[in-house]
């Protein structure tokens, strides 16, 4: 077993090899024209896997498995569970994979996994909820979710994931609450007044006493990740493999009892499972070439990948699971933050090869403006409703956010949610303990850089970014008559998310999308089982977080803070469990 220390100096480098690693690993993967060797129904023939059958329709980004054989194989392993990802749903399905008595092997393709997410986890029903006196209504909370997907997500998945979220939850605060300053922090504080898009108390965030966030060794998500490896790694029979690399899955007739990966020295390695194998790589929204593929319109929304993303997520366990059969969500679906900082002369539209800034300010509700100077939508909306009706009013995709030195009041009032909150109060999300003081820190240095423009007049600002000025000014107007009215007339913000722009200095910034992860994925039922064209399962395929589908399509619902992060970890719990108990 090859244990990987997790520190500092680890994660970084992890990162900043995954460029590298990447490309390595696509070579490795390349379309071969070599044909498979035959396969018999007793057991896994010597060195075969089995791949979709190349046609002139198989996409660039997916090409062919690779012709990988047992002659080409330094070392055989022999697993009941194979768990491929060390993410928040991986290391979680492993844990309970080998709690529940089988013998485990987790493999992570780099130094370090990207383990849970430490700004929220959502759940329904959980220890610290009930604690709080909250209660969510399962079927109420789910309807709510499948209506953000217009019916294209399983509310059967939906439903899983409420009524069995708190049990993993509430392990995992177990874990690590209270713990070398950990602290997980419920958020059940929602707005004051009713919103227009419902608010969930669902997050559980994680946050050290030192206020420190990150994956370094003296964060939050740092330390959550040491007690989560170290609980799996107390298990009889678990074993943690990092720099192993998946390459494909490996198939006796229709079942998959395997899986052939690469270690740290390029050299390949057959992996047996008799029980299954659970992929958990992340989805694919750090591989340039599949997301331009696969999501080329938001990608002209985009200005970048956001920086604390999932670095690992190269689409390796969506292309293997495709090459062995199964099938994918249609639509193209990822999580867009709208708060992709560029330069007055930049456009969005080349996510992978452009410059840009993270500005967390920028989800606050203040008036948002095309280039033609026009409002673009309610602002106070879920982050990616901006841009996609951006999409729709204008060929530039790119906008701008106008507030004067008022800000510190209104975003106070605004009383935002999840990880757009700025001001830390009690029963709110984990957020940077500096508050408006360390917004404020960061929008003086990003003046000082250029990123926004500060300016004693309306006009400065459309003049330094080019936008129509006379519209502007007229927009401006009429948007102080709404604040005055106390009534969103255009769009129907709320009334209290209103704020008026008269105080100079007034503050402008040019703003795009960001990718955070993608979430079509491979279609899935609700043993988590990967589904084939004729929607029947894989034997011995499971696909749990961002490579698995059927639960988003087209917006991520982020108003249920820590959905996502809540499903992964629910999911890894229950199919870590199931799969060990065949």
């Amino acid at each position: 077993m090859s244990k990987t220390e997790l520190t500092r100096r680890n994660f970084l480098t992890g990162a900043l090899v995954a460029g590298a690693a990447a490309t390595m690993g696509l070579a490795g993967c390349s379309p071969s024209t070599s044909s498979n060797s035959e396969e018999t129904s007793d057991a896994p023939a010597e060195g075969t896997t089995e791949a979709t059958a190349a046609t002139s329709d198989t996409p660039a980004w997916l090409g062919e498995a690779p012709a990988i054989t047992d002659e080409d194989c330094v070392e055989t392993v022999d697993t009941e569970v194979l768990v491929v990802g060390a993410g928040c749903s991986g290391l979680v399905a492993a844990n309970f994979a080998a709690m529940e008595g089988a013998k485990t092997l987790l493999i992570e393709k780099y130094e370090v996994g990207t383990g849970l997410r430490g700004s929220a986890i959502g759940a329904v029903g959980s220890k610290k909820q009930k604690e709080a006196g909250i209660d969510i209504d399962p079927l109420e909370i789910c309807n709510d979710l499948v209506h953000y997907s217009l019916n294209n997500s399983s509310f059967d998945l939906h439903r899983l994931w409420a009524d069995n979220s708190a049990e993993a939850v509430d392990w995992y605060c177990e874990l690590c609450d209270g713990v070398d300053q950990c602290k997980i922090d419920l958020e059940w504080l929602m707005p004051p007044h009713e919103t227009r898009y419902k608010c969930w108390p669902t997050g559980h965030g994680a946050m050290l006493d030192n206020g420190k966030a990150g994956k370094d060794e003296a964060s939050a998500e740092g330390v959550t990740y040491k007690l989560i490896e170290g609980n799996f790694l107390a298990q009889d029979g678990a074993e943690l493999r990092y720099q192993t690399g998946l390459e494909c899955l490996i198939k006796d007739g229709d079942k998959v009892v395997g899986a052939y990966a690469s270690n740290a020295d390029g050299e390949y390695i057959r992996i047996n499972a008799s029980k299954g194998v659970i992929v958990a790589t992340g989805g694919y929204a750090n591989n340039a070439d599949m997301f331009m593929a696969l999501q080329a319109d938001s990608a002209k929304s985009l200005c970048g990948v956001v920086p604390f993303a999932n670095f690992n997520a190269q689409g390796t366990g969506i292309k293997a699971c495709l090459w062995a059969g199964a099938v994918k969500d249609v639509n193209p679906t990822c999580m867009i933050f709208d708060r992709g900082l560029m330069r007055p002369d930049q456009l969005p539209g080349s996510p992978f090869d452009m410059d840009f800034a993270y500005f967390h300010m920028a989800t606050q509700p203040f008036l948002k403006v095309d280039i033609e100077g026009e409002r673009i939508t309610n602002e106070s909306s879920p982050y990616d409703f901006l841009p996609h009706a951006l999409a729709q009013k204008s060929s530039q995709r790119a906008w701008f956010n106008i507030w004067d030195s008022n800000w510190p009041e209104d975003i106070d009032r605004f009383r935002t949610i999840g990880c757009s909150t700025l001001i830390k109060r009690e029963g709110t999300n984990q957020m940077d303990p500096e508050g408006v003081d360390g917004t404020a820190a960061i929008i003086d240095e990003m003046v000082e850089s250029g990123l926004i423009i500060k300016a004693d007049t309306l006009e400065e600002i459309a003049d330094a970014f080019g936008i129509n000025k006379e519209t502007f000014l007229q927009t401006v107007e009429n948007y102080n008559a709404l604040y005055d009215a106390r009534e969103d007339t255009q769009y129907g913000k709320e009334a209290w998310r209103l704020s008026e722009l008269r105080n100079p200095p007034y503050y402008g910034c040019k703003l795009s999308g960001m990718v955070l992860c993608t979430l079509d994925g491979i279609k899935i039922n609700t043993k988590f089982q990967a589904l084939n064209a004729e929607n029947q399962p894989i034997e011995g395929l499971y696909v749990i977080g961002n490579d698995s589908g059927n639960y988003y399509n087209g917006t991520y619902p982020n108003l249920a803070a820590g959905l996502n992060a809540g499903r992964c970890v629910t999911f890894g719990m229950l199919c870590g469990k199931q799969v060990a108990n065949l």
